[in-house]
């Protein structure tokens, strides 16, 4: 019986101070048969050279040399070379425990599963903290389970809207190992990120998770994911957010009513738009301007027609307080009130 083959996909672009930990962690994988596919984005620090390095001492790796497109692109690029049984993502300031490939290679062969998914570490300068993504230890996905899988990559509804931060826990595609002809039967790719501003990982999990058939969850950290407060909505103002939300929305809106999904989908879009002002609030923050400005901006959005639905439709019931009253505000039209909330928030997140 042959090995089978696991294409690792790694877009590059400024990596040069965390790139040499990356790649020790793959090319030193318990599990060998690897193809280690790196696409350089157009990097204008030491990274293309670390990478030939690495290329001329492991065949394993290929290097891919293109200009700076985004995220989305290169990895479609990795796409489009893998020669892999199985594909996984790996972000080139992050990390992979030197066993990750093993297990899940494994896991997926022993269930007969399309996807494995794991949980991961958020390594911050003096800390790491764990990323929970579910209770159990093994859960096995299918039927009825694995749509609920598929919804969430819309957005949360019901109890779990008592957890909002983890929103969008589940939807990192570095977190997971597939099955790589359920992307190529399907021509599954990344939404280019310029369009939409975050969120590709979720979309391309979206379309993905309506083939499959099988899912297995394994309750272990194998991915160390280098939390970096300056590429977050809220370090600094993205003049194009709100549009590229719109995008997206309205991409999740198009895909609901084409895939004839049932209203539990429409139900979570509404949810996640609605959970978006949050973004959008932190994001508004960061503008050079004073603050009235910033407070007509915040008014402008809860009060456009699309937030005004999602809001009237969002059911807070299961919210802690804290949200509770953000919402509030929200449904009012309270805009002084986010304001206030929202740099209570930021102070938060910035200790």
């Amino acid at each position: 019986m042959s090995t089978p083959l696991i294409s690792i996909i790694v877009p590059v672009y400024n990596a040069e101070k965390y790139l040499q930990k990356c790649m020790n962690s793959l090319i030193n994988q318990t599990y060998r048969n690897l193809e280690i596919i790196c696409i350089n984005n157009g990097s204008t620090d030491k990274s293309s050279n670390i990478l030939k390095e690495y290329e001329n001492k492991d065949k394993r790796i290929k290097v891919i040399e293109t200009v700076n497109e985004g995220v989305s692109i290169a990895r479609n690029k990795g796409i489009e070379l893998i020669k892999g049984d199985y594909t996984m993502f790996v972000d080139s300031d992050d990390w992979i425990d030197l066993d990750t490939c093993e297990i899940a290679l494994n896991k997926i062969k022993d269930e007969n599963a399309d996807i494995v998914m794991w949980s991961y570490v958020r390594e911050f300068e003096n800390k790491s903290l764990k990323k929970h993504i579910f209770d159990e230890r093994q859960i096995i996905f299918e039927g009825e389970s694995l749509k609920n899988i598929h919804r969430r990559f819309i957005g949360l509804t019901g109890e779990e809207l008592s957890n909002v931060e983890n929103a969008d826990a589940l939807c990192p595609v570095w977190g997971k190992l597939y099955k790589s002809s359920l992307i190529m039967d399907h021509n599954i790719q990344f939404i280019d990120i310029r369009k939409i501003g975050t969120y590709e990982d979720g979309m391309f999990n979206l379309h993905l998770f309506n083939y499959a058939d099988k899912a297995v969850y394994i309750d272990q950290y194998f991915y160390h994911y280098r939390k970096n407060n300056n590429s977050s909505v809220t370090s600094k103002y993205n003049e194009n957010l709100y549009r590229n939300w719109n995008n997206l929305y309205g991409i999740m809106n198009d895909y609901i009513k084409h895939e004839q999904l049932d209203y539990t989908f429409n139900r979570a879009l509404f949810n996640r738009i609605s959970i978006g002002i949050l973004g959008l609030g932190l994001n508004i923050l960061g503008c050079d301007c004073n603050f009235i400005k910033k407070i007509k901006m915040i008014k402008e959005i809860i009060s456009s027609k699309q937030y005004r639905k999602a809001v009237k439709n969002l059911k807070i019931d299961y919210f802690p307080i804290h949200w509770k009253f953000f919402y509030f505000c929200a449904k009012h039209n309270l805009s002084l009130g986010l304001y206030l909330l929202l740099l209570c928030i930021k102070k938060i997140i910035n200790r």
